[in-house]
């Protein structure tokens, strides 16, 4: 929706004369990227997702090839000659590949106090109200209660999207799409968490922002969720999710202060 003529609040933000919807939610993302791209106190934080998970992936790569690999060479012997070797490499492939998968899987709570960092710098551009500081602990514990809530609701929709396309694939053309939309909801639902968490609101207040402003969330979501189908492309991307999604927020709390009309 076109917010000419609103009135500017504070730090240089339109208060929007509408409810944001889809298009202010897809520009939120980009406005993500600018404030990460342009503030460079920000990029030390921005790294810290793919450094978690490449820490997290290397360190349980190195245990599965110590521990692994010797036991595999005892188990066979030498009998099984260029056979034993080729069965360590696929093994060892195997064991990577759920390190890497285990690294993807912890390294955005992990990275919760950087991100956290992300979000109140976001926030304190656009002159929001400043919050109480958070210990690491519970930044992280706000980070798994947040991806606890996705999975909850995300896994069993996404599983039976799946299992309708695998005994009726013609219908590919419509779970898709769905897929896309619930992909889109639970990033956006991932990401606005942080600014939402750290405003202090418990999880019902949360989930009852996301359905009152599901268009601008699903705008906000869209492009992330067609991301996150690439390998850790969602990691890269975070820093710049979280900067949008604390603008995004801002915007909303400013028209929703406007009262009913």
């Amino acid at each position: 929706m076109s917010n000419v003529g609103a009135p500017r609040a504070h730090g240089g933000l339109d208060r929007p004369a509408e409810r944001p919807g889809f298009l202010d939610g897809a520009r939120a993302l980009f406005s993500g990227f600018a404030f990460v791209f342009t503030t460079p106190s920000v990029w030390p934080l921005a790294l810290v997702p793919m450094a978690a998970f490449g820490l997290v992936t290397a360190m349980l790569g190195a245990g599965v090839m110590h521990f692994l690999v010797p036991m595999i060479e005892g188990l066979l012997g030498p009998r099984w000659g260029y056979l034993a070797a080729v069965i360590e490499v696929v093994i060892a492939a195997l064991a990577l590949i759920v390190a890497a998968l285990v690294g993807f899987g912890v390294a955005q709570p992990l990275s919760g106090p950087a991100l956290n960092r992300i979000v109140r710098k976001a926030e304190a551009e656009l002159g929001a109200p400043h919050r109480p500081p958070t210990g690491v602990i519970e930044d992280m514990g706000r980070a798994l209660q947040s991806l606890a809530v996705s999975y909850a609701f995300g896994l069993p929709v996404l599983a039976g999207l799946y299992v309708v396309t695998l005994f009726f694939p013609p219908l590919i053309v419509v779970t898709f799409p769905a897929k896309l939309v619930v992909l889109a909801i639970l990033v956006a639902w991932d990401l606005c968490d942080y600014p939402l968490s750290i405003h202090g609101a418990p999880v019902r207040a949360r989930v009852a922002f996301m359905g009152r402003n599901a268009r601008a969330m699903l705008g906000f979501g869209f492009g992330l969720g067609v991301l996150s189908l690439l390998p850790c492309a969602l990691l890269l991307v975070l820093p710049a999710g979280v900067a949008g999604a604390a603008r995004l927020t801002r915007r909303i709390e400013l028209f929703e202060e406007r009262g009913p009309r």
